[in-house]
């Protein structure tokens, strides 16, 4: 992901099936300096983002 112009962090993201089905697993790093606030809004908004992956994938629908 690019923050700022000549910026990029790295954001793991893999799929994997499991059954029928599969899983999705997302690493979260912390950056250096990054206030616990930060970090805290940085995680919230990695939840409703994999939980609205979630809805759309199980549903088919927005």
């Amino acid at each position: 992901m690019t923050v700022a112009p000549g910026v990029e962090i790295l954001i793991p993201l893999r799929v994997v099936a499991n059954g029928s089905g599969s899983e999705v697993a997302l690493t979260l790093f912390r950056l250096p300096g990054m206030s616990d606030e930060k970090f805290a809004a940085d995680a919230d908004w990695v939840r409703r983002d994999l939980e609205r992956l979630k809805a759309l994938l199980e549903t088919g629908r927005e």
